[in-house]
């Protein structure tokens, strides 16, 4: 686990310096050491540089970046590969000798062996950069949920990979420009949404793909485009129940014994609900030494989940720390958050203080029950889409205005950002994306126009989606349930909490490990019908529920689902308002949006707290303090030049 840049510049000086600085941004994911290796390529520079988190093979054997002993071929990677032991032994086979034990070293061996084509048999998460010295090539890839984060910028002078925005920016070769198109997906959905982020010219590398970039030419002509390597793969309708529990058992089994590899203590985030109980049941199985975290608020019992957690972890047979913060300390977490989020959510808070409180406990690698959810219906999406789906279907024939007055009628009572938010999806057409996407939406259509954020202007599509993230959507509109599966699990979990997993666990050198979201677990799981993983047309994880029953107790199943949160609802207009309102002050004098919608939204929000609006204010208030810590704050070191402003994405022409 680390924090990785790369830089293929036309100056050797702009080159290192700009290394230095995207390596020295990502101290915080790696504080066990750190390397560089620029290679003269005669006409341009090439510099891979890497901050470790030391987990698997402790030794200076697994420092990077790593050289192969007979081609000469170099490796930067970000990430934990679970069958890495697997693909050992298979190349020791071949004859292959081995000087550690890391998975850095194998993966390396791996890619010189067989070249990209080993891709698909990694299970892990991971970011590749790797320097093909022969052939004078660099080949990037990115895990195919996109778990560990990869960005690249292009100047006309030089092109750069990192594994955080900040590090990019950190550089001195971009300009700190908010996209305004990036800015407009973050109020629509609360998280920008790839390929864009919050920095003008800074692009996220795709999940599930890798590329080759010819060296010589990267800076004077477009590189070649990416490949898939990996896609969800497709509903099987022939799976009965059996099968499908089988399946889950299995597969659940085999990731949750793989990701409690490494070399240093690992620990579980276990809350009083069914997904870690699961992960934390399985890994009981394979580590009596493990150990459980749960986090709560020691002024607020009634916030806390500790009693279901211990009593969970002691009939597991599992050492269980009880860690409670005050709100004293959690309000003190948001200042330090808001100085390290790498890109703007209205999600990150709540593991960012969890990660900190654990980290402080003694833990470097922690178990996730993150993606439950989505692979197993538990959010109300997967009854609201489909429903209102076959509703639209119903309705076809009538005319659009009918259908917006009878969603206004059906509303009545309601507050008036729902009601306008289901006229929209009253004119929407049938499509199963179209309509998630708008029951996705934190703001309705009207409320971003209110900001003077319009689709058309802003270069999105209808749905404020990025129209590229919309080229290659592949669900099943037959199976609704799956479909939403899929789109929860690309968009809004890869979009928003995988990214802020990983930035606010590494913020702390946390790593943070998801086995829902194994490989393994996704080719078993995703394939299974509507009907088998929701058969009674309910969100409550049927099959985690069916395939666990000993790790489940009643009490577990029967209470509601919650978790671990933050009231800030509440803080923002008590201990936060002041910060709040100078975040405001900061977002109003950018000049990015309105600031009659600003102010109608705060006061909108001040009038009535305790509903959703408060999200929506909340979302201003993060991006006014991104704008004030990150954008407006002076460098930290003096650049390697002017900076350049960038004009394209790393496929487009060379502008240079």
């Amino acid at each position: 686990m680390c924090g990785i840049a790369a830089i293929i510049a036309q100056d050797p000086v702009i080159a290192r310096e700009a290394l230095e600085a995207m390596v020295c941004a990502q101290t915080h994911r790696g504080p066990d050491d750190s390397g560089y290796k620029f290679i003269d390529l005669q006409g341009s520079t090439l510099g891979l540089g890497q901050r470790r988190l030391s987990i698997i093979d402790l030794s200076p054997l697994g420092h990077q970046p790593m050289s192969h002993p007979g081609t000469g071929d170099v490796l930067i990677y970000n990430g934990e590969l679970y069958n890495f032991r697997d693909i050992r032994r298979d190349l020791e086979v071949e004859g292959v000798r081995f000087r550690g034990h890391s998975d850095t070293e194998v993966l390396l061996h791996a890619l010189v062996r067989w070249g990209p084509s080993v891709l698909p048999r990694l299970r892990g998460m991971f970011t590749i950069v790797w320097y093909r010295r022969a052939e004078r090539r660099l080949v990037i890839a990115r895990d195919p949920l996109g778990i560990k984060p990869l960005y690249v910028a292009r100047t006309p002078g030089a092109l750069m990979f990192a594994s955080e925005v900040r590090a990019i920016v950190a550089s001195g070769l971009v300009e700190r420009t908010i996209s305004r198109r990036g800015l407009a997906t973050f109020f629509a959905f609360g998280a920008v949404q790839a390929p864009d982020t919050i920095i003008e010219g800074v692009h996220e590398f795709p999940a599930g793909f890798w590329q080759e970039i010819a060296i010589d030419s990267a800076l004077r002509s477009p590189v070649s485009s990416s490949v898939r390597y990996w896609r969800p793969p497709e509903i099987d309708r022939t799976i009965a129940e059996a099968d499908a529990l089988g399946r889950t058992r299995s597969s659940l089994e085999v990731a949750v014994r793989d990701h409690l590899i490494s070399d240093v203590p690992v620990g579980v985030f276990l809350s009083g609900g069914i997904d870690s109980t699961v992960i934390a049941g399985l890994a009981a199985k394979y580590s009596s030494e493990l150990s459980t975290y749960t986090v709560g608020f020691a002024d607020n019992p009634d916030m806390s989940e500790s009693e279901p957690a211990e009593r969970t972890a002691r009939l597991l047979g599992l050492r269980h720390h009880d860690v409670q913060i005050s709100t004293a300390e959690a309000l003190a977490g948001v200042e330090r958050w808001l100085d390290r989020i790498d890109q703007p959510s209205i999600d990150g808070l709540n593991t960012f203080v969890v990660s900190k409180a654990v980290k402080e406990a003694g833990i470097t690698v922690a178990l996730s029950g993150l993606g439950g959810d989505e692979l197993f219906c538990g959010y109300s999406s997967f009854v609201d889409v489909p429903r209102i789906q076959m509703l639209m279907r119903r309705t076809r024939n009538m005319p659009v205005w009918m259908r917006r007055a009878l969603a206004w009628a059906a509303s009545t009572g309601r507050p008036v950002a729902y009601r306008h938010k289901l006229m929209e999806i009253a004119q929407s057409g049938e499509r199963l994306t179209d309509l998630y996407f708008q029951r996705r939406r934190v703001m309705s259509a009207l409320q971003l126009a209110e900001l003077g954020i319009h689709s058309r202007s802003s270069g999105l599509a209808k749905s404020f989606m990025p129209p590229e993230a919309l080229s290659d959507i592949e669900v099943d509109e037959a199976d609704p349930v799956a479909g939403v599966s899929t789109l929860e699990t690309r968009f809004y979990t890869g979009n928003m909490l995988l990214r802020d997993s990983d930035a606010m666990g590494m913020a702390h050198s946390l790593e943070i490990r998801v086995p829902f979201f194994d490989t393994g677990v996704l080719e078993s799981v995703m394939p299974i019908p509507s009907s088998v993983r929701m058969p009674l047309g309910i969100a409550n994880k049927h099959l985690l529920r069916r395939a666990f029953p000993t790790l489940l107790r009643s009490e577990l199943l029967d209470q509601p689902k919650r978790g671990f949160s933050l009231p800030i609802r509440r803080w923002m207009n008590s201990s936060l308002r002041g910060m709040c309102e100078e975040s405001l002050a900061d977002l109003r004098r950018s000049g990015l949006i309105e600031v009659k919608g600003i102010d109608s939204l705060w006061r909108g929000y001040l009038d009535a707290p305790e509903t959703p609006l408060w999200s929506r204010a909340f979302a201003l208030c993060v991006v006014g303090a991104y704008l004030g810590r990150v954008i407006n704050r002076p460098a930290t070191r003096p650049s390697a030049s002017s900076p350049i402003a960038l004009r394209d994405p790393l496929q487009s022409p060379s502008m240079g």
